[in-house]
């Protein structure tokens, strides 16, 4: 990881934009295709997208387990961004996902909860992809160094993308890019959460807060128990930043 050093928002804002511009037209591509949740990560990715001039098209995803705010949030930024998108519930391919399931279900693993999330963060992967193929456009993941570092992401889910602009900032600098570029208040002040399921939010689930996980990315200490919880994340997710094993011989 290259964590965002001397962060002057302004120019960090001018670097982001020229790179993903560079980046789309290098792939090549003709644009890009971004999930938008309600939630700042995806709110500072699609807003520097669009300021490169080139087509952006968003996708609002939800299932039941996402709140109504969060639809309202999404499309209050659509709407400023000026561009376009579609809402694809996932809903429905869920509930056939976990009908079909059912004879493999293992009840004695007490992480259901957790799988039933992956499960709807790869839905969204395949609609962004299917977009994505159709239109020649690349996916923008939305990932920050923090969820990275602590591999709070879904493998092949909300990890899966062909660029990540924002995995260099922690996401305090996230925060600050998000005022600069004037993404509504609402998405600004709510509770960080991937919407996995009901009342779910990253630091709860983390049990460290995105602030001590920022210091120790600065070389900052901070408390024992926060360290142990970002060594314990950051240790068992090294599969996650990697490519599947291959043999050595």
């Amino acid at each position: 990881m290259n964590i965002a050093k001397n962060f002057k928002v302004d120019d960090y804002s001018n670097k982001i934009i020229s790179w993903l511009k560079e980046s789309c037209l290098n792939y090549p591509a003709e644009g890009f295709v971004i999930g938008i949740s309600g939630g700042i990560d995806s709110a500072v990715a699609s807003s520097l997208a669009t300021k490169t001039n080139l087509p952006v098209t968003a996708l609002i995803m939800p299932s039941k387990n996402n709140q109504d705010q969060d639809m309202h949030d999404a499309i209050e930024l659509i709407d400023k961004l000026n561009i376009p998108y579609y809402t694809v519930p996932i809903q429905p391919v869920y509930e056939t996902f976990l009908e079909s399931t059912q004879a493999f279900t293992n009840s004695k693993n007490d992480r259901q909860h957790v799988i039933k999330g992956n499960a709807q963060a790869r839905f969204r992967m395949m609609y962004l992809y299917a977009y994505a193929q159709q239109n020649n456009r690349i996916v923008i993941g939305t990932d920050n160094a923090c969820e990275w570092y602590m591999g709070y992401f879904t493998k092949f889910g909300d990890g899966a993308a062909d660029i990540l602009p924002l995995v260099n900032l922690k996401k305090s600098q996230v925060f600050e890019l998000g005022k600069y570029l004037e993404v509504p208040q609402n998405i600004l002040d709510k509770a960080p959460s991937a919407g996995l399921w009901q009342g779910q939010t990253d630091e709860d689930e983390m049990g460290v807060t995105y602030a001590e996980i920022d210091d120790f990315l600065d070389g900052k200490k901070v408390s024992d128990k926060a360290l142990e919880r970002i060594s314990f994340w950051h240790n068992r997710s090294h599969h996650k930043r990697t490519l599947a094993l291959t043999p050595s011989f």
